[in-house]
């Protein structure tokens, strides 16, 4: 019984802890579906869809999938409490039963025996001494293990008791999960029909869309130019010859700390969704329309701040069209760049740290769109800033 017990509560730990896992990460994934609604809402009056506002919807789809599949994966954890629960009921009844009829039997021999000798005479009917210690001894051992025998039946049925109660317990938190996930599912159901209704609109409006993409393409290409001019600038100040002079210890030094960092850099502002990805790929819900971005285009909230994602010195702030203003910091021989900053709280030459404050996003008063466009190249080659922000 000890063993057994011992054994439960060891599975029944590492069941909690994969539980709590489960719990935590749909609390997570919840906070994300309710941020994308509260972006969603913040455009909800304009007339027209966006690739933007479908990248969110298709978030949110993928998203409550995940919520979904989470929630199914808890119902089978407690499933399998249940069954396990329910063995023990049943090992518990077992022994419960065989408790029973071994102290019933043990009654049955002591009304018995009564009737045939009692105690003292027992004991006084000793040949010596010795016997009647021995006597004595039997008839305690006979008294404490009747004792032993009452307790085990009073700790299995508290036992018993116990594990009902949280069987029950499990199967009402069983039920709530299926609620849960049968309300997510209908959400669901929601979310795909927006995107639907969101993708039609594009489809409807795909030569006015294609055209705005060109033009897109032709900013991220000037602001590409933009940038690559001024690193090379950079890189060649102070030079007579106008030759590319070498870093100095302290920019190879920070240029290593920052390398050294990939994958753990903080994003760049703090609540936002990604809604353009680095590089050159097919829209995943448009079929022909093509997206070439240097950067990551992060969705957030109206009045979001920027910050610095690693410590440096701001080299260039530029206005350019479309990006509003530019916010370049060196990292040795990294820059990272913040476009479509409206305030800026920093000037050229200062030092900043890490998590400082550069400036607010600007809003698209068109789109009601909030959106930072943040790239990170090493030298003049633009890098996936994906791969070194952190993962969310």
């Amino acid at each position: 019984m000890v063993f057994v017990g011992a054994s439960n509560i060891t599975y029944a730990q590492s069941k909690k802890k994969t539980k709590k896992q489960l719990q935590s990460q749909q609390k997570s994934i919840t906070r994300k579906i309710n941020y994308t609604k509260q972006l969603l809402k913040e455009t909800k009056h304009k007339k027209n869809s966006s690739l933007n506002e479908l990248s969110l919807l298709r978030n949110q789809v993928k998203e409550r999938k995940q919520l979904i599949n989470s929630y199914g994966n808890e119902i089978a954890l407690i499933d399998n409490q249940i069954k396990n629960n329910t063995q023990d009921i049943q090992k518990l009844e077992s022994d419960l039963k065989s408790l029973k009829e071994e102290y019933s039997e043990l009654i049955y021999q002591s009304y018995k025996s009564r009737d045939n000798f009692d105690q003292w005479m027992f004991l006084f009917a000793s040949k010596d001494f010795y016997q009647a210690m021995r006597r004595m001894r039997y008839l305690r051992e006979y008294t404490e293990y009747r004792r032993e025998k009452a307790q085990a039946i009073e700790k299995t049925k508290q036992q018993l008791e116990e594990e009902i109660k949280e069987l029950e317990a499990q199967k009402e938190e069983r039920l709530g999960l299926l609620i849960t996930k049968e309300v997510e599912a209908q959400e669901l159901e929601k979310d795909r029909a927006k995107k639907q209704v969101s993708i039609a609109k594009l489809q409807r409006e795909e030569k006015a869309l294609r055209k705005q993409l060109r033009k897109q393409q032709k900013e991220w290409d000037s602001l590409s130019k933009k940038i690559q001019k001024i690193i090379e600038d950079e890189f060649r100040k102070k030079s007579p010859s106008g030759k590319r002079i070498p870093l100095s210890p302290a920019e190879v030094a920070l240029g290593n700390e920052f390398a050294s960092n990939i994958g753990k850099l903080p994003w760049p502002t703090s609540r936002a969704r990604i809604v353009s990805k680095f590089g050159k790929h097919q829209h995943p819900d448009m079929p022909g329309i093509i997206v070439n971005n240097k950067g990551l285009d992060f969705r957030c909230e109206k009045g979001s701040i920027t910050k610095a994602v690693f410590a440096g010195k701001v080299t260039k702030i530029f206005v350019m069209p479309r990006y509003y203003k530019v916010i370049m910091v060196r990292h040795g021989d990294y820059f990272t760049i913040y476009s479509n900053i409206k305030d800026v709280f920093v000037k050229e030459g200062d030092m900043v740290k890490l998590n400082q404050k550069l400036g607010s996003v600007w809003t698209d008063p068109n789109t009601d769109e909030t959106i930072l466009h943040f790239e990170l190249r090493k030298e003049k080659v633009p890098q996936n800033p994906q791969k070194w922000i952190l993962r969310r």
